[in-house]
């Protein structure tokens, strides 16, 4: 029987009947989360909405510790762009670390409505973040609520210091491919199985042509672009 890895170069596979082959065999990830009472706070700032903005974020232990902290600038941003692009580095950093159950919090009412699915994403540049950090939070088992400002300042001093001061090192922030763009799809998480075929993993997994430009994701099946297709021409 033929693996994945065994198709020839030139192979492309069927939108409607070869994906089911394709993902049979792939192995689950192997990686273990690892649970813990940890909390993450995020927050966004943007100076003129649209404006400069910027996103903080930290990871606390059981003891209140930071264990990471991250002030990214984002350059023109909305103030909800900015704070869906604070949850979403946060949530990375989460996964990165293999970490399950964190309770994140946040103050902006908008983001975790909308992420929580109590509220609709009706303008179309959220909707794509909001997609992105929904399927962190599921990958993650994290939980997501708010807070009341005044329990979210250390993420907010941290949004702004990435607007007045120099941001943190590079390796206190998730970096990789895409990081520039939180709603982009992490390369690392791309798996190649033959010239054209990726896998992309995450709470569900995807199949990407890349010589057809075509992915079995719904994003693709309804605006033919997604970010995992998008993640696998960067990588091309």
């Amino acid at each position: 029987m033929k693996t994945p890895s065994s198709t020839p170069e030139n192979h492309y596979l069927s939108l409607d009947a070869d994906w089911g082959e394709a993902l049979a065999g792939i192995p689950e990830s192997s990686s273990k989360k690892v649970s813990g009472p940890f909390r993450g706070h995020f927050d966004g700032a943007s100076r003129g909405n649209p404006g400069e903005a910027g996103a903080g974020a930290l990871l606390l232990d059981a003891s209140g510790t930071p264990v990471w902290t991250c002030a990214r600038p984002l350059g023109r941003k909305t103030n909800n762009e900015a704070e869906y692009a604070a949850l979403i580095l946060l949530l990375e950093e989460i996964l990165a670390r293999g970490l399950a159950g964190v309770s994140v919090r946040g103050d902006s009412q908008l983001v975790v409505n909308q992420v929580t699915g109590r509220w609709k994403v009706k303008e179309p540049r959220l909707q794509e973040l909001a997609e992105r950090a929904k399927e962190l939070l599921k990958a993650t088992k994290s939980s997501l609520s708010w807070v009341p400002r005044e329990e979210n300042k250390d993420a907010d001093a941290l949004s702004n210091e990435a607007l007045d001061g120099p941001a943190k090192p590079a390796q206190s922030c998730l970096t990789g491919k895409g990081a520039d763009d939180p709603a982009a799809f992490p390369a690392e998480r791309l798996e190649r199985v033959t010239g054209s075929i990726y896998i992309a993993h995450g709470s569900e997994d995807y199949a990407v042509d890349l010589l057809h430009k075509a992915c079995t994701c719904p994003s693709f099946q309804h605006r033919k672009r997604c970010k995992h297709l998008e993640a696998a021409e960067r990588l091309a």
